[in-house]
C-alpha cells in the first residue's frame, strides 16, 4: 500500500481535499483512493507510470485542472464528459531520447472522446491525436469549446485541414495554437481559415505547407512563432513575418529550403530569440542594418552547407549570445580567434559564443 493509500484510508478529512499533485510519484496505476476526494479540483498524476484513467474519473464532478503530462495515458474515457467543471486537460509526453530540431515526431498526444465539445469549460485543450475514424468529427467538435485559451492537435491529416479551421474560426479567446501534422510529407492545409484568432501570441505548425498561411501578418499580437519540417522550396517565409509588431522569438526548422535568408532592414523589431535549424540547402544568411534590432539570441543548428558567418552579424549590437550546433568546417574556421585575416571580429562583441554537436544523441560543446 503506498503511503497516500495509508493516508486516504486514515484520515476521513481528506475528503475535503481540493488540490492533490502526485507529480513524480512511484506510481503504476491510477489511485482509487483519489475517488473517494469529490471535492478535488486539482489533480496532477504528472511524471508517473500511470496507464489507464478509469471510467469512474466522473465522480469528481468538482475537477477543474487533470494534469496527466509524461504519463503512459493515451486516451480518455467518455466518462471524462461528465466533469462539466473541466478547464484544463494537459496530456501529452515527450519522447526524451530525441532532439526536437531534428526530429519530427518527438511528442504523444491522446485519444479523446468524440464529444469533446460538451466540456464548455475548457480553457486548454493538450494535446489531441486526430489521424483516426472519428477524427474529423473530433476537429469539429473544437469549435464548441469557445472558452480554449491554449490548443494542441496532434497528427492532423491534410484532408481534415477544411475542417480545423471552420473550428478555429469560432475560437476567439485562443491565444496558443500548435498543429502537428501526421507525419513529415503530410501537408498542413489552414488556408482556408477567414476569421483569424485575433488574440493569438504562440503559433507552432509542424508539417509541410505550400505556403506561409495568409493569415499569419494579420495577426499583430503574435510573441512565438515556430515553423518546423514546412519544406517551403520558392517562398521565403521571412517575408510574411518580418512585420509582425510584437514578434519575440522566431524558430526555423526544417522551414526553407532555399539558398539564401535575408533579413532586411527594418524587419522584426523586436525579435530577441532566432532559432536557424535543419535548412539543409541553406548557403548564406544576410542580415541588414537596421533588421533585428534587438535580438540578444541566436541559434544555428545543421546548416551544414553555410561556410560564412551571417553576413552583417556585426549589426546585431544588442546579441548576448550565439550558438552553433552541427555546423560546417568552413563556418568552425570561422570561429577560430587565432586564424589570421579571420571573421572572429564579426562576432567580437557577443558575451557568449557556444560551438557543439549532437554526435552523442544530445547536444555537447564548449564556449569559445
Amino acid at each position: 500500500m503506498s503511503k497516500f493509500s495509508m493516508l486516504a484510508s486514515s484520515n476521513d478529512g481528506l475528503q475535503l481535499l481540493t488540490v492533490l499533485d502526485l507529480k513524480g510519484a512511484l506510481l503504476e496505476t491510477f489511485p482509487n483512493e483519489v475517488l473517494k476526494l469529490i471535492q478535488l479540483r486539482y489533480l496532477s498524476l504528472r511524471g508517473t507510470n500511470v496507464k489507464v484513467i478509469p471510467k469512474s474519473i466522473g465522480k469528481l464532478q468538482n475537477l477543474e485542472t487533470l494534469d496527466l503530462k509524461d504519463t503512459y495515458v493515451t486516451e480518455l474515457p467518455d466518462d471524462i464528459l461528465k466533469l462539466q467543471q473541466l478547464r484544463h486537460i494537459l496530456l501529452y509526453r515527450y519522447k526524451q531520447d530525441l532532439v526536437p530540431s531534428i526530429c519530427f515526431q518527438h511528442h504523444c498526444g491522446f485519444k479523446a472522446p468524440t464529444e469533446i465539445g460538451s466540456l464548455s469549460s475548457l480553457q486548454k485543450l493538450c494535446s489531441i491525436e486526430t489521424n483516426h475514424d472519428n477524427g474529423t468529427i473530433l476537429l469539429g467538435e473544437v469549435g464548441k469549446l469557445t472558452q480554449l485559451r491554449k490548443l494542441r492537435i496532434e497528427k492532423l491529416r491534410n484532408e481534415d485541414g477544411r475542417v480545423l479551421c471552420s473550428s478555429l474560426e469560432k475560437l476567439s479567446n485562443l491565444r496558443s495554437l500548435v498543429v502537428r501534422a501526421a507525419g513529415e510529407d503530410e501537408i498542413i492545409d489552414l488556408d482556408s481559415l477567414s476569421s483569424t484568432p485575433q488574440l493569438l501570441r504562440t503559433l507552432y505548425l509542424v508539417g509541410r505547407l505550400h505556403k506561409v498561411p495568409h493569415w499569419i501578418p494579420s495577426l499583430h499580437s503574435l510573441v512565438r512563432v515556430i515553423l518546423a519540417w514546412s519544406k517551403l522550396k520558392d517562398v521565403d517565409p521571412l517575408e510574411s513575418l518580418q512585420g509582425l509588431p510584437n514578434l519575440v522569438e522566431l524558430q526555423l526548422r526544417r522551414t526553407y529550403e532555399g539558398k539564401e535568408l535575408c533579413f532586411k532592414a527594418g524587419g522584426f523589431q523586436r525579435l530577441v530569440r532566432l532559432g536557424l535549424a535543419g535548412l539543409k540547402r541553406l548557403r548564406w544568411v544576410k542580415v541588414e542594418a537596421g533588421s533585428m534590432p534587438h535580438l540578444e539570441e541566436l541559434f544555428i543548428c545543421e546548416c551544414k552547407l553555410v561556410e560564412e558567418l551571417p553576413y552583417g552579424i556585426e549589426h546585431l549590437t544588442n546579441l548576448k549570445s550565439l550558438y552553433f550546433v552541427d555546423i560546417s568546417y568552413g563556418l568552425s574556421l570561422s570561429l577560430d580567434i587565432n586564424l589570421e585575416g579571420g571573421n572572429y571580429w564579426k562576432i567580437a562583441h557577443i558575451p557568449e559564443v557556444w560551438i557543439g554537436d549532437t554526435m552523442s544523441g544530445s547536444m555537447q560543446g564548449n564556449y569559445l
